[in-house]
């Protein structure tokens, strides 16, 4: 009787004198991740689609598209890319005949440092960054920094909280909680971040 040679697991059967019975084993190993990871792929599918018809009913059509150019901003590279897109659309618009403004500094940050700080400060807060204040503390520019994040933290705060209330209030109501509500529905639609944060 030949005997069984045993082989680092892993290796694909294929390629080395794996036993059977070792292979069985991976089989079954292999088999369970494999679902797991299927479960766990699916799970998070749903949760996208669910996040996907959020975002269209909270920002409109373009929302994914926002938060994406948004994210894409964040580098050099990527605030490069976006110009050009820009300018390649702008471009295209203008061979449709369409009127473009001409204004060639459409992208300029003409704020000054304490808007730019305090627009930051914001940003941050709602992103839920740690308060890490880029700027002196004791400037102009730090304070308009954590008093604006703190303004973003409220402000996103307030927006969960109304949106856990309505999630309750339409099961309560027997609504499908798989459904999300139309824009005309949302009780916080047209809430600007200085309501939410009052």
């Amino acid at each position: 009787m030949a005997k069984r040679t045993e082989t680092v697991p892993g290796e694909g059967h294929n390629s080395s004198g794996i036993s059977e019975d070792s292979l069985r084993v991976l089989f079954f190993m292999n088999r369970t991740d494999y679902h797991e990871a299927l479960a766990a792929k699916k799970l998070a599918d749903a949760k996208m689609k669910v996040v996907g018809k959020q975002i269209k009913a909270d920002l409109g059509e373009f929302g994914l598209a926002q938060i994406k150019a948004y994210d894409q901003a964040q580098t050099p590279e990527g605030q490069a890319g976006l110009k050009a897109e820009i300018d390649a659309m702008m471009q295209a618009m203008s061979f449709a005949g369409m009127p473009v403004g001409t204004q060639l500094d459409l992208l300029a940050d003409r704020a000054d440092s304490i808007e730019r700080a305090a627009r930051d400060g914001e940003e941050a807060g709602m992103r839920g960054d740690s308060l890490v204040n880029p700027y002196n503390g004791s400037s102009p520019e730090g304070q308009a920094y954590a008093e604006h994040w703190h303004a973003g933290q409220k402000a996103i705060f307030a927006i969960r909280q109304l949106r856990r209330k309505a999630e309750a209030d339409e099961l309560i109501a027997g609504h499908d909680s798989d459904d999300v509500a139309d824009v005309s529905d949302n009780p916080f639609a047209d809430i600007t971040t200085a309501e939410a944060a009052e």
